[in-house]
């Protein structure tokens, strides 16, 4: 099961039912609106940004600041095209 799939079952439980026993188009409709989601938080924003870089600035201490703010930046991308790609 895919992330998306786990995201979209948990949307239907918070809205009050139940993934087995919505059709197919309900379920995709669910799915899409996960993505819409995904897709919206894919820049991440300043503070997102600073708080990864924390941990790239580990792996290339000899980086510039604005290096370690773009590679955390980049990797969250990469991240999340990973994760819509999965369907």
């Amino acid at each position: 099961m895919t992330l998306i799939d786990l995201a979209a079952q948990a949307m239907a439980k918070v809205q009050g039912s139940q993934w087995a026993v919505l059709n197919g188009a309900e379920q995709q409709t669910l799915r899409d609106c996960v993505h819409a989601v995904i897709k919206a938080v894919r820049q991440p924003d300043v503070r997102m940004t600073e708080a990864g870089a924390e941990i790239i600035r580990k792996i290339g201490p000899d980086e510039s600041d604005a290096a370690h703010l773009s590679d955390a930046a980049n990797t969250w991308r990469f991240m999340i095209d990973a994760l819509l790609d999965e369907d």
